[in-house]
């Protein structure tokens, strides 16, 4: 999965625990929640515990069917790309400068 690409390796920690909320959601209300919607109200409360704002989170995200290696390993910013070519990624799926920030 995307998870698993080049780009996202090192990036972000703790999808197992993300992975066990899901199983524990799934096991009690099979295809209600998506992974994705977890991980927005995951990140939410993180703000919010470490002295962030608190804010809603719209829910009903949906999951993929299908995981895109490529298309992930070629869409995402490397760490070390110019600001230029960052701007023109987060552009060509329909974000502005105001997103890359």
């Amino acid at each position: 999965s995307e998870k698993f690409t080049p780009a996202n390796l090192n990036s972000a920690r703790g999808f197992e625990v993300i992975d066990n909320i899901k199983t524990a959601v799934e096991n009690a209300c099979s295809g209600v929640v998506s992974c994705a919607d977890i991980l927005a109200i995951a990140a939410r409360d993180s703000v919010l515990l470490s002295g962030g704002p608190f804010w809603k989170v719209l829910l009903g995200r949906r999951d993929g069917l299908a995981a895109n290696f490529s298309g992930s390993s070629n869409a995402l910013p490397a760490p070390f790309d110019p600001l230029n070519t960052i701007i023109s990624k987060f552009q060509a799926v329909g974000l502005n400068l105001t997103d890359v920030v």
